[in-house]
């Protein structure tokens, strides 16, 4: 499995769309799109954090580009105005599920095989 930064690009072959998710996971080995071998092509799970300035895009149109891709078990938007995880999970060939969860409670990422408690991803990280 591989986590990749911000710096990854993702390239949807279906709809020809390279975008940069705040955070893509691939399981096994990495696939580069045909027109762009530095593009990731198969991503497992993408993260987007949202913000004033794009939640509407990732919400829209970008999140209808990552369900053409056919390797993506999940997308998940995480939320900069509340304490708040929305995961989508692919159900069947054209369906997903929605999953939130709050403070206090946890989400399932199933295409890992793990599970998070909320509040703990919007805690700050212990300084050294």
């Amino acid at each position: 499995m591989a986590e990749l930064s911000s710096d990854a690009r993702v390239r949807i072959l279906a709809t020809g769309l390279t975008t940069y998710p705040d955070v893509t996971v691939v399981c096994g080995s990495m696939e580069g799109a045909p027109e762009d071998p530095e593009a990731v092509a198969n991503p497992v799970l993408l993260v987007e954090v949202l913000s004033d300035s794009t939640e509407a895009y990732d919400r829209g149109a970008k999140a209808a580009h990552f369900r053409r891709i056919p390797s993506l078990q999940e997308y998940v938007f995480v939320s900069q105005g509340e304490t708040r995880i929305e995961v989508f999970r692919r159900t069947g060939a054209t369906r997903w599920e929605l999953t939130e969860g709050r403070g206090g409670e946890r989400v399932e990422l199933a295409s890992l095989g793990v599970s998070l408690e909320v509040g703990a991803v919007f805690q700050d990280p212990p300084t050294a």
